[in-house]
């Protein structure tokens, strides 16, 4: 038997060959080959590079919604926060002393004092009640109470988003019994 290739008629080739490890303990051996099936084809690649693409292109866009959609809920959670403080202030301070203002508070989520971060603009707005705000009637000290709204606003992306929070404040609330400690 010889090392070279012999045609045969079908498209299987019979190969002999020389370094195959069979051969080289003394054994000789035919070895088949057919080409066709030794490799995937080109169709069989664009397509398994297709799926793929289209797979980590879906990883990559969840993954930016989660971080996007955790940035959000921070921001609502940080302005519910501001608008809280706010409130609790008010509870505070004296009747006389309430009145329509606005501030803007920055909050880093990275705890950096330098770098401005989200800007929440808090405007208080103050109001008598009116009689459709009470639900039970008639109410005898609406002239001596103020309807608050406190509203935080900032930007997401390119979106305004807003917040808000009512309360209601009387001439003698609470800041009487606290300062005065009756």
């Amino acid at each position: 038997m010889t090392s070279h290739p012999q045609k045969m008629k079908n498209p299987i080739t019979l190969l002999l060959i020389d370094d195959h490890p069979l051969v080289r303990r003394g054994i000789r051996c035919k070895v088949f080959s057919n080409r066709s099936a030794a490799a995937f084809t080109l169709i069989e690649a664009m397509v398994s590079i297709v799926v793929g693409a289209v797979m980590l292109t879906a990883l990559y866009s969840s993954f930016v919604f989660s971080f996007g959609a955790m940035k959000l809920d921070r921001e609502d959670l940080r302005a519910t926060q501001i608008l809280l403080q706010r409130m609790e202030t008010l509870r505070l301070t004296s009747f006389a002393a309430i009145q329509n203002g606005t501030v803007t508070e920055y909050y880093d989520p990275n705890g950096q004092t330098n770098s401005c971060g989200a800007a929440y603009t808090v405007t208080l707005t103050t109001n008598a009640p009116t009689s459709a705000d009470m639900p039970v009637q008639p109410v005898y000290y609406m002239n001596k109470m103020r309807k608050i709204t406190a509203t935080a606003t900032w930007t997401n992306g390119n979106q305004m988003r807003t917040r808000s929070l009512q309360t209601y404040a009387t001439q003698a609330g609470m800041q009487s019994y606290v300062y005065n400690h009756k």
